[in-house]
């Protein structure tokens, strides 16, 4: 159930992803940097504003990732990635 340290954030807008990119890219969380950047887009709705998240620490999970984005904006979905064999 813990975090594999990867994770998805889909904004409204693009401009609140670059928002985000902005201030959370390379920020220190608990031990780990995180890296934020634009993933591709999955559809043309969401286009620009779908951010890859990599380097989160273990222990963060759904609800920590999604308190620490939305102060950028209203997020469409979010996905903290986690160990398939543990859930």
């Amino acid at each position: 159930g813990q975090s594999l340290g990867y994770g998805f954030v889909n904004y409204v807008e693009a401009g609140d992803a670059d928002r985000a990119i902005g201030a959370l890219n390379g920020l220190k969380l608990q031990t780990k940097t995180i890296k934020v950047s634009y993933a591709r887009p999955s559809s043309a709705s969401i286009r620009d504003a779908n951010l890859y998240v990599s380097g989160l620490p273990k222990g963060v999970g759904q609800k920590e990732m999604e308190q620490l984005f939305s102060q950028y904006g209203r997020i469409i979905t979010s996905r903290v990635l986690v160990d398939q064999l543990t859930g």
